[in-house]
């Protein structure tokens, strides 16, 4: 009966638009919408022999990470600015956080309805978290997501759907953005779990050629429970048995704390602190990492080393064996007509495992 009344009531109002003479338009072209089409084409041949939680694998493969978005704003009243936003994802990538799920898809990546005006920005849908956003951006460029993104103990969220966030305007040199927001995808298990959530804040504080930043976030995270079953096993080609797991539902709580400042002659540097907690009634882990950039450009030719160290954690105040890890990357690059062709090279050393090399050639173009 709702149903029926809902659908009724949405028949009624489109009669009334047609009788006032409103019809659809073709959005971009006969509409007074401003809508822009952006994206990245980006490829890249890579030799790589990393065997973790994310890749495993020996030899060459080509990566394909373009992606593609549409923006569309207008002013709903003065000084509010209404914008959608609908992005892709890398055409052949596969979101592990996500369960697998493909990430060549629309809405994949920032997709929202905000609103803005010299008042700040407000976004409701799918974002960067205000910590993540430090943590993706200067701090795991070149090559050192590894370890510093989505590696360790990872008590952090990175870009989440449930999100309401707010980015103030530049106080002088100074800006903040808060969100809230729940977990979208159980951390793998493909649905929202409404017992998990979080609240984060950022600051940037700029002067001459450095920017202080940090930002901290706290929340609940669930670890869905999982049935007994099999899990194939690349070294050996057999299918072996997997004990069933229960639910966990940690307290989580992350901090960084970094600069970016550019340096005379073309030089530049950034480093930054990250400590990461999950905590239950059955344990305690604990992480810290670092990351320390350096770069130099000499007109178009610029050259990138970083170097990214994940600590060993601790759970319940003991050292966990073989839980640190580092990357030590370097980029050399250029900038051409809009292009930006790339030769990568970096090594992974996690414990005591021996130090795998990936090797990449690529090129980007935005438009």
């Amino acid at each position: 009966m709702e149903n029926k009344f809902f659908k009724t009531t949405l028949l009624g109002a489109a009669v009334a638009l047609a009788s006032a003479g409103v019809t659809a338009k073709e959005v971009g072209i006969n509409s007074d919408f401003n809508v822009d089409v952006y994206g990245v084409a980006a490829i890249s041949v890579v030799n790589y022999n990393v065997t973790d939680n994310r890749d495993e694998g020996k030899g060459f493969a080509v990566e394909n990470e373009s992606r593609i978005g549409f923006r569309a704003h207008k002013e709903m009243f003065e000084n509010v600015l209404i914008t959608m936003q609908i992005e892709s994802g890398y055409v052949d990538s596969t979101d592990w956080s996500h369960g697998g799920v493909s990430g060549g898809v629309l809405g994949f990546r920032d997709t929202f309805i905000g609103a803005s005006g010299d008042w700040g920005n407000v976004r409701v849908g799918r974002v960067l978290t205000p910590l993540y956003e430090i943590v993706d951006w200067p701090f795991s460029n070149p090559g050192l997501g590894s370890v510093f993104d989505w590696g360790g103990i990872a008590g952090h969220y990175d870009r989440q759907s449930n999100q309401v966030r707010y980015d103030s305007p530049k106080f002088g040199g100074f800006s903040f953005a808060a969100s809230v927001g729940r977990d979208d995808d159980n951390n793998g298990g493909g649905n929202a779990t409404r017992d998990a959530s979080f609240v984060g804040a950022n600051a940037k504080y700029s002067f001459e050629k450095i920017t202080f930043m940090g930002g901290v976030e706290s929340g609940t995270r669930v670890t869905p429970a999982k049935d007994a079953g099999f899990e194939f096993n690349p070294e050996t080609g057999a299918s072996d048995p997997v004990a069933a797991t229960p639910e966990v539902q940690d307290d989580a709580f992350a901090y960084i704390v970094g600069f970016e400042a550019s340096l005379p002659a073309g030089f530049g540097i950034a480093a930054a602190y990250k400590g990461e907690e999950l905590d239950n009634s059955a344990r305690k882990v604990t992480q810290d990492s670092y990351s320390v950039i350096g770069q130099y450009w000499n007109g178009p030719i610029g050259f990138k080393l970083g170097y990214a160290a994940n600590l060993e954690s601790e759970t319940n105040g003991k050292t966990d064996k073989n839980s640190d890890s580092n990357t030590i990357s370097g980029q050399l690059m250029a900038v051409h007509n809009g292009f930006v062709p790339y030769l990568r090279i970096a090594g992974r050393t996690v414990g005591d495992a021996d130090t795998d090399i990936v090797t990449r050639i690529g090129l980007e173009y935005g438009f």
